[in-house]
Order: C-alpha cells, then sequence, then structure tokens
C-alpha cells in the first residue's frame, strides 16, 4: 500500500469515527463558572416581566401552627395539631399589598395580606450582584496628564456569597444547574443555600434557604423552599413549604407549612378590589429654627 492509499484510508477512518459519534460532530455548550451562572441568573430574573396584580386560589396545610386572618394581616403562630385553609388572594405587586378571603367561611372577613406573594421587585433580586469596577469613556483633551480612555469596562462579582456548582439535574423534567450558596457574612441575613437554574433561560425554579438565631436561653432554626413556574407572560412564585423549629429550657417546638398557588391570572385591573392603605414608616419630626 503506497502513501497516497494509506492517507485515504486514515481519512475514511476518521470520517466514520466522526459520523458514528455525535458527541465528534456537536457542539459543546459554554462552560459556565458558577459565579456566572448565579449572575446570568439573576439578570434573567430581574428582567422578566412582573405582571400589576395576580389572583390565585391559596391553598394552606400542615402542622403545629394556627392561622390568623385579621385586617392587620395574615400570619401563622404555634399550635399543637393540623391545621388548613382555602382563601382567595389579589395582589397588588407593586407594592406588595394583599387581601385574603376564606373559601370555607364566607363570614369570615376579608384580612390584610397573604402568605404566598407570587412576585414583585424584592423576589426577583435575589440577593444582588456587585459591580466591583468601572471605567468609562472620557474626554482626554480635560486630562493632558493622563491616559486617554477609549473603551469602558464593567467586572460583575457575587457580592455576599460564595458559589458552588453542585452539578446538573433534572428537576420537573427541566435541566437545571444546582447551585449551592454560602454566605460570606451575616448569614441570618443572607439566608440562601441553593438555587436551580433553568439551563436555557436562566430563570430560577427552586430555591431554598435556611436561617438560625441563637440566644442564652433558646434557639431556632427556619427553612424553606420555593417553587417558580410560567404563567403567561409571566414567572411567578406557585408553591412555598417551611418548616420551623424552637427550643428554649424545656419547651420544643416544631411546625411545618405546604402553601400552594392554583387558578392564577394576572388581569391588568382588579375593579371593585381595595387594598389596605399602606401605612408611612415613622420618621422624626423636623426641627426648627430658634
Amino acid at each position: 500500500m503506497n502513501l497516497m492509499s494509506l492517507l485515504r484510508v486514515s481519512m475514511f477512518a476518521v470520517w466514520l469515527v466522526a459520523t458514528a459519534s455525535p458527541e465528534a460532530t456537536s457542539t459543546a455548550p459554554p462552560i459556565l463558572t458558577p459565579d456566572a451562572i448565579y449572575l446570568r441568573s439573576v439578570a434573567a430574573m430581574k428582567a422578566a416581566p412582573i405582571p400589576a396584580y395576580v389572583a390565585f386560589r391559596e391553598t394552606v396545610s400542615g402542622r403545629n401552627f394556627r392561622m390568623a386572618c385579621t385586617k392587620d394581616g395574615m400570619s401563622l403562630t404555634l399550635h399543637h395539631g393540623d391545621s388548613s385553609g382555602t382563601f382567595h388572594v389579589y395582589v397588588r405587586t407593586s407594592d406588595g399589598s394583599a387581601i385574603s378571603q376564606n373559601i370555607a367561611d364566607a363570614k369570615a372577613p376579608i384580612c390584610s395580606g397573604a402568605l404566598l406573594i407570587p412576585a414583585g421587585s424584592e423576589i426577583s433580586a435575589l440577593g444582588a450582584p456587585q459591580a466591583t469596577a468601572s471605567a468609562q469613556p472620557h474626554d482626554a483633551s480635560s486630562d493632558l496628564n493622563g491616559p486617554k480612555i477609549i473603551g469602558s469596562v464593567r467586572v460583575n462579582s457575587v457580592r455576599d456569597y460564595h458559589i458552588d456548582l453542585v452539578g446538573h439535574e433534572t428537576l420537573d423534567a427541566n435541566d437545571v444547574y444546582h447551585l449551592h450558596l454560602r454566605a460570606y457574612r451575616n448569614p441570618e441575613m443572607h439566608p440562601l443555600t441553593d438555587l436551580f437554574v433553568d439551563q436555557t433561560t436562566f430563570l430560577v425554579r427552586e430555591v431554598r434557604g435556611e436561617a438560625s438565631a441563637h440566644a442564652i436561653v433558646g434557639s431556632g432554626r427556619v427553612a424553606g423552599i420555593v417553587d417558580f413556574d410560567r404563567v403567561g407572560d409571566f414567572w411567578l412564585i406557585k408553591r412555598e413549604h417551611f418548616e420551623a423549629a424552637a427550643n428554649a429550657l424545656l419547651v420544643h417546638a416544631r411546625m411545618s407549612a405546604d402553601i400552594e398557588a392554583s387558578n392564577m391570572s394576572t388581569p391588568s385591573d382588579l375593579p371593585g378590589i381595595t387594598f389596605p392603605t399602606v401605612r408611612p414608616s415613622p420618621s422624626a419630626a423636623p426641627s426648627r429654627s430658634p
């Protein structure tokens, strides 16, 4: 076999491998660092549109709590036994105002607030990224002794968390990045522990968090899971799960709650619905000059 024939055989063998193996012809997705995935997820969540109003049916169930629904708001307090309830909920996302109406008890008063707030600017922040370096172009004629800047550079970094990529996983039949977060400082102020980020849209599909507090005579812990899903053109919270524990001397208490939204709609207006007036925050009276 001459050199040309050997070359043809080698080329044919390479062609066989290339056509038989999909990996050889496919384009590999870009490799992203954990910080890059997180920053892209924050950008995607902030860019997602927010509806003016959300109306839905709220179902609450769990153990060892009692629901209180009054004009001052809705809350859960520790109480032995099972508890459940269903409510018609209406939310104004511009300020988070909400009202809830007990479905099972038509005579129950309409209360201010809701246990599940499906959308809002605070929800989309997820611990905002920090711009650590920025340089903007300027006219060097005003600075004869300095170099002329002809471009701009902006570097983003994650301010509050150290982030690791746990792996590529599947969540509700969707491919996601699983990120694990550890707060650099003040974990009670930065409670996120895990994000599950959609690999296509970079929208967050699930958030997990945990916070704890310790005192001389007691301690407490709260953990939660929040799930997002699409409703029409919007990316909204649809499910929440919370667990709380408290220990103080001889007292030990545990509670858990599951909250789910169904029949969700995003109307542009809610005629006939009156939201509670937002109370102004207290401020010091202005001083008067003598």
